[in-house]
């Protein structure tokens, strides 16, 4: 259609349909009236229309047939009817409102009184300028709230734009900072393969291990008022450079000084690890104390120590040994700790297996095989899967859960596992229980000293008057460490029997939970299995009401096992 085929068809529209309408204003105190004829097809207005819209008014004063003949005329020219007697005209008036950060502005359309002068559009828009605002006006509101006569409603007619800060600067880590390994089944028999946890991540003398990001500039803001607003300044990313580091020249990126193990500690300095390897941990060595990682491909001799501010990696099994590591600790052999030495990690410890071992780790204990016999406490989970995952005797601590494929044994061995507990109480169980060994230690040499003096008195043997008195000291020794360890295994009952563990805590099972399993949520929330045997998938936590049982049904909170057991992915 065209422009003139258009035109032409809207003013036919408006000739045959229009509808007749009127207006009454209020000129120099006087009530003029004007009213337009309808199209050919439209309809007339009619006098009471216009009598009614006067009483509106409060005009009274006029000449009733005067105004029937206006009507009837329908001349489109304004007539003087009255004299204007509805109050004071007061015109139509917008009234704002500017936000205290002078980033909204709000206008309220207030309608015309008595007659008073209307708005329009291009009014409306003055006032706006008048008030020096000219930012970010939405016409198409403005449009729709005076021409759509919508009175008395607060409507943001105006926004100014805020800034966009800049980003702050940062280092970006190019190494794998995870230091998790790869727990994987391996493919067909679902078994992982503690020698391949590649855990050990090793970078070259001069390889880039971070580089630093610089700040993203930012853009100005506006106002209504059209007032730039300034954008943050973002900061530029801080190096904190540890040992064996050192900054390019343009001091853009951080190089390893030497070939090692690359490390990111929680303030987030850089350092590389100097990796030391070691065939055998014995007499030739003598116990050790190092920095970084320790890899030991042989075995470590009993009672022999190692330390580290780093991790440690274990290919053989190790007996009665002391071990101590910030962060992991893997021992691709196993443990047969024969009720001596200590292992503990900052982080987790991941063993084949263990049998007569004390192991404590901060976070997790992952173990493939079995847990026999054995002290385990964690901060978090201790995890029995891979290959037999049995959990059979000794005592078990974890923070979270326990999962394992079998827990106790056919015979019903004695098994006690405490869950929920919170990191503050295995610190002090932990120096109880340091404390007891320590005293048992000097009971048992005290009875070995007695029990040479009770040889000698049964051998009708005399004792010297020295020997009666050392007879004497070490009855009083005696006496003394009995009530010292009687005393210091209340105390450790106490501990662990008035706790409140942590409502989320729960059990896994997989197979199968023998009889003689003790299971302690702490504060007399206790689970027996006596001389049953459960069979099957069961979760075992805290109900609702509070009790202890067993489930087929994880709990609510439960985490996915996959979410526990599997390394987090790299950063």
């Amino acid at each position: 259609m065209s422009i003139n085929s258009f035109t032409d068809s809207i003013l036919n529209e408006l000739e045959n349909n229009e509808e007749g309408s009127f207006q009454i204003r209020n000129l120099g105190g006087y009530a003029y009236l004007k009213v337009y004829k309808p199209g050919k097809n439209g309809k007339k207005v009619k006098p009471e229309e216009v009598f009614s819209r006067l009483k509106l008014f409060g005009i009274t004063d006029y000449d009733r047939y005067a105004v029937e003949q206006i009507v009837n005329t329908a001349d489109g020219q304004d007539h003087k009817i009255a004299k204007w007697s509805g109050g004071t005209p007061v015109d139509a008036r917008l009234e704002l409102e500017i936000s205290e950060d002078c980033m909204a502005a709000y206008a309220t359309f207030i309608p015309a009184k008595h007659g008073g002068a209307s708005l329009n559009l291009e009014d409306a828009k003055i006032i706006l300028q008048n008030n020096k605002i000219v930012y970010g006006i939405k016409e198409d509101v403005l449009e729709k709230l005076i021409n759509g006569q919508k009175y008395y409603i607060k409507t943001l007619i105006a926004e100014g734009k805020p800034p966009i800060h800049a980003t702050n600067g940062y280092i970006q880590v190019l190494f794998d900072t995870s230091h998790k390994p790869s727990l994987e089944p391996e493919a067909g028999t679902g078994r992982v393969d503690f020698k391949n946890v590649n855990i050990i991540k090793s970078v070259q003398k001069g390889t880039v291990l971070a580089e630093k990001v610089e700040p993203r500039a930012g853009e100005l803001g506006k106002n209504v008022y059209g007032m730039d607003i300034p954008f943050e300044v973002g900061k530029p990313g801080e190096w904190k450079i540890g040992a064996n580091c050192s900054l390019s020249p343009d001091g853009k990126q951080l190089l390893a000084d030497i070939s090692g193990r690359p490390i990111l500690e929680r303030d987030g300095t850089i350092r590389v690890d100097e990796i030391i390897q070691l065939e055998n941990v014995d007499y030739s060595t003598g116990n050790v104390d190092f920095p970084g990682t320790i890899i030991v491909e042989g075995t470590v001799a009993d009672n022999f120590t190692l330390r580290t501010r780093g991790s440690l990696f274990i290919k053989k099994s190790v007996g009665r040994v002391f071990l101590y590591a910030e962060k992991d600790i893997v021992l691709s052999g196993g443990v047969m700790g024969r009720n001596g030495g200590f292992i503990e990690a900052g982080n987790d410890i991941y063993a084949k297996f263990v049998e007569q071992g004390n192991l404590k780790a901060r976070k997790s204990i992952f173990i493939e095989e079995a847990a026999l016999h054995s002290t385990l406490t964690a901060g978090d989970s201790i995890i029995i899967q891979g290959g037999r995952g049995e959990l059979i005797g000794g005592e078990t601590i974890a923070g979270s859960c326990v999962v394992a494929s079998k827990i106790g044994a056919i015979v019903e061995t004695k098994t006690n596992i405490i869950v929920g507990m919170p990191p503050e109480i295995l610190e002090e169980i932990k120096r109880i229980k340091e404390d007891l060994s320590s005293k048992e230690d000097v009971l048992r040499k005290v009875r070995q000293s007695l029990q040479k003096i009770n040889d000698m008195i049964a051998n009708k043997k005399e004792l010297a008057i020295d020997e009666k008195e050392t007879l004497k000291k070490l009855l009083e020794l005696e006496k003394k460490y009995l009530e010292l360890i009687q005393s210091l295994k209340i105390q450790y009952e106490t501990v662990m029997g008035s706790y409140d563990g942590e409502e989320e805590a729960y059990i896994e099972v997989d197979k199968f939970v023998y009889p003689r399993v003790n299971i302690n949520f702490g504060k007399g929330k206790q689970f027996n299995t006596e001389l049953r045997t459960i069979e099957g998938h069961v979760y075992v936590y805290i109900q609702p009401d509070g009790t202890v049982q067993d489930s087929r049904l994880p709990p609510k909170s439960i985490k996915k096992k996959e979410e526990i057991i599997k390394p987090q992915p790299l950063l």
